[in-house]
């Protein structure tokens, strides 16, 4: 984990839940691909310093998982090329990662966010019966 200094000052929670509600206000059709484009760096940017504060602090399954995700969204930034219909979901992808590990932060020393994803059904015990 980073500790603030003069090089790292202290994440701003406030302005990157800004920044990810603006880019969710965004509307396709209303926006540029351009503006998109902008944004999405932006966006990166803040989840790869968000993810290195919360997921350095915790070593679990969770944290492991989320640290893959994010590592899969950078790395999946659509190119030039692209729709802009996958940019756009791709910001609003980002967006929502920037929410959930901001809210990580917010919250001062608890476990990143879980993974996104559908939750393992309970298996049932030998007798039966539900854990």
């Amino acid at each position: 984990m980073t500790h603030p200094s003069p090089e790292h000052p202290p994440l701003d929670v406030e302005t990157a839940l800004r920044s990810a509600d603006e880019a969710l206000a965004l509307r396709l059709g209303t926006v540029t691909r351009e503006e998109i484009d902008v944004r999405t760096a932006e966006l990166c940017g803040r989840v790869g310093l968000f993810a290195d504060e919360v997921l350095d602090r915790a070593v679990t399954p969770a944290a492991r998982s989320v640290r893959w995700e994010v590592d899969r969204l950078l790395a999946s930034t659509p190119r030039d090329g692209a729709l802009v219909f996958a940019a756009y979901q791709h910001l609003h992808d980002l967006a929502r990662m920037l929410r959930r590990l901001a809210g990580s932060v917010a919250g001062q020393g608890s476990e990143p966010v879980a993974p996104v994803g559908p939750v393992a059904p309970v298996a049932p015990a030998e007798d039966g019966v539900t854990a």
